[in-house]
């Protein structure tokens, strides 16, 4: 899969992402797909939501009410969650993994670990809906 996205959209991350450090910035990514390419997204806008985590400088949180208008299908559907690392590299953490957001295709994760040079990484989040076990054949030693 190929995210398409404009220079402005990225810089609306950069901005809002440096407008609340040094918590980390929230919000939802709404596109579509393209016309001529199934595998392809393409980002249209960003809409920030409120970080309402008890530590919002090591954690972010996005109320449900908050994001559940955008949940809503039209011609620019919900394609991507994102958040910033004000001080760590945009690699998901472990409670990042554990988001109960896996269903959106996207998650999108900037950094400002270094201030001057940004960097944004973007992530399919991809969770089994349940554990299956295999029966798996031994031998033992004679």
């Amino acid at each position: 899969m190929l995210i398409q996205l404009k220079e402005d959209l990225y810089d609306h991350l950069v901005a809002y992402s440096r407008e609340t450090f040094p918590e980390e910035a929230c919000g939802v990514i709404l596109g579509c797909p393209t016309e001529h390419e199934a595998d392809v997204l393409y980002a249209a806008t960003f809409f920030p939501l409120p970080n309402v985590a008890e530590q919002p400088t090591r954690e972010f949180t996005i109320d449900p009410m908050d994001i559940l208008p955008y949940l809503k299908p039209g011609p620019t559907p919900l394609i991507g969650l994102f958040h910033s690392h004000p001080s760590a590299p945009p690699i998901p953490s472990c409670q990042d993994l554990q988001t109960l957001w896996h269903t959106i295709p996207t998650h999108w994760i900037l950094s400002l670990q270094h201030q001057t040079a940004p960097e944004l990484q973007i992530y399919q989040i991809k969770k089994a809906a349940s554990t299956e076990y295999r029966k798996l054949p031994f031998a033992l030693g004679q």
